[in-house]
């Protein structure tokens, strides 16, 4: 039996087929340097020229590799930028299957042909891309519906494909050294997963559902259950039209009073809702008639737990008063890093702080250049970031474009600036301080639980084999300082884990308290850390 990334002889046959492929191509050099080809560049190709080369190949190649490098056109984490621009722009245009090698796929996942579950059903398709095709009907309330059907035989193909980037992917860790710290057989297993979740449409369903159900100020098509599958998707139609140069000019006054209402909400998805669209380039967005933004296609959504976002507003924080040391510490947290930071990180993050920083700021700031900057700097220090946070990050940049697609002149940060100090604001809310004093109680609990066995242990193992110490510092004078800073802080923490989550649960367990003495409850226990805190910086 084989295996998910085994070879089979056909697997063979086609990797030979690919890498002839992005062989005759300017491509060679960079398949050298990923050891994947052995001997010579080739002819000299120019970096600009291998990258092209190296798109147009993906696009010869099919629709997998179309996919996996608009995929890793998202990874500028561990791709120099000229790279991520040209896999960004891989075109996912093809030819649409014709759609009697469709119907017998389409009437097993209806359970009935087209023409007698629909009112009215076209088939001719709207749209065709790599994974799928999209067609017309009514039904039979009167109400326009789009079919989204998966291209028959598209799955074993992706599947496949994927167990030789797999191959690759090994073959890269064992010759290419320099790489080998990108974790590319890890990265493959990421993308892997990205793609094959596209391709089950009841992912994409429950998706769009979630964020119809949240609200917003967004149109969101409702799914028709009844009739989706893994393979097919039904859904209300929407008609508008794409915001884009041309709609810009035609509708000079909408698109200014869109602009603002694209950037806040979606900006709210990922700060408030933890649930956003990964993708919200124009062609993913509509224009209703009634005036309206519409969001198509929820293929590709960004999850984003409540720490993750708690992380994402210390950064962002951390633009207005210059904190490197924090913005340091998210990224090797980020990166799963321990120990002490890169050489030349922190100074990085200032740099990178003091250019874009809200109080030395002469000029707006362009948020997809400071993300991009940002990941730069993670790149540089080989800090590989978790998927989330590379979606995250390039979702707003397709968002900050998408509100200057409206309106050039627009000042995105000004803009989204309430929604970041709601999103601050949240985070003292009586329900979330006494979630997060819960949680401090929890690891208080956990370390009281183990604390004890692990003593015991440690005072064993010293009785056995003794105690080393090794001191490889001049700054051991310091040490009693800092373990007594060390102690206050674990004191702190339970102090305001008490305080606040006493006075979280009361606010919030007695609703018929009136709104001051609320209000002192609260505040109270807050005072009273502010000047315990001040007595502590006294000494």
């Amino acid at each position: 039996m084989i295996r998910p990334y085994d070879l089979s002889p056909a697997d063979y046959r086609r990797l030979a087929a690919i890498l002839r492929t992005l062989a005759e191509s300017a491509a060679r050099p960079i398949l050298v340097r990923l050891g994947l080809l052995r001997g010579a560049n080739g002819r000299g190709a120019t970096d600009a020229e291998a990258v092209q080369a190296l798109v147009a190949s993906l696009e010869r190649l099919g629709p997998t590799f179309v996919k996996l490098g608009q995929i890793m056109a998202t990874r500028a984490d561990l791709l120099p930028p000229e790279l991520t621009e040209a896999l960004a722009r891989l075109h996912d245009r093809v030819a649409p299957v014709p759609f009697e090698a469709v119907r017998p796929q389409l009437v097993e996942d209806l359970g009935a042909p087209p023409e007698e579950v629909f009112a009215a059903f076209s088939p001719e398709p709207i749209a065709a891309a790599s994974i799928a095709q999209v067609y017309l009907a009514r039904l039979r309330t009167g109400e326009e519906v789009v079919v989204k059907v998966r291209r028959p035989g598209i799955e074993a193909v992706m599947r496949a494909d994927l167990r030789l980037l797999m191959a690759a992917a090994r073959i890269v860790e064992r010759r290419a050294p320099a790489l080998r710290r990108h974790q590319p057989v890890r990265v493959v297993a990421e993308l892997g997963d990205a793609l094959l979740e596209e391709l089950d449409f009841r992912i994409e369903a429950r998706n769009q559902e979630e964020v119809r159900a949240r609200g917003g100020p967004f149109v969101v098509p409702e799914v028709h259950r009844a009739w989706t599958t893994a393979r097919t998707m039904v859904s209300t139609r929407i008609r508008g039209e794409r915001p884009d140069a041309a709609f810009r000019e035609a509708h000079p006054a909408l698109c200014r009073a869109l602009a603002p209402e694209a950037a806040r909400g979606l900006l709210g998805m990922i700060l408030l809702d933890g649930l956003f669209h990964a993708d919200p380039h124009p062609g993913n967005v509509l224009v209703t008639p009634d005036g309206r933004l519409a969001l198509l296609d929820f293929g590709s959504v960004g999850r984003l737990s409540a720490r993750r976002r708690e992380q994402v507003l210390v950064v962002l924080g951390s633009l207005v008063d210059a904190d490197a040391g924090a913005v340091g510490d998210v990224l090797l947290d980020w990166a799963g890093r321990s120990g002490s930071p890169p050489p030349g990180l922190e100074a990085s993050v200032e740099r990178f702080l003091t250019r874009y920083a809200a109080a030395g700021s002469a000029q707006p700031l362009r948020l997809a250049e400071a993300v991009g900057e940002f990941i730069g700097i993670a790149r540089e220090h080989d800090l590989a970031l978790p998927p989330d946070l590379v979606v995250l990050m390039r979702a707003l940049g397709i968002a900050e474009g998408l509100a200057r697609t409206l309106d050039p002149e627009i000042d995105v940060i000004d803009v989204i600036a309430p929604v970041v100090v709601r999103a601050f604001a949240a985070r003292f809310e009586p329900k979330a301080l006494a979630s997060r004093g819960f949680r401090a109680f929890k690891e208080l609990d956990l370390i009281l639980a183990l604390g004890p066995e692990a003593l015991r242990r440690a005072i064993g193992r010293l009785r056995r084999e003794g105690l080393t110490l090794t001191a490889g510092t001049p700054d051991l004078a310091e040490v009693p300082a800092a373990l007594r800073r060390a102690g206050d802080r674990i004191a702190l923490s339970v102090l305001a884990a008490a305080l606040v989550i006493a006075g979280g649960l009361v606010a919030a367990l007695d609703p018929g308290l009136p709104q001051p003495v609320r209000v002192a409850f609260l505040g109270a226990p807050l005072v009273g850390l502010v000047l315990f805190l001040a007595g502590r910086g006294r000494r």
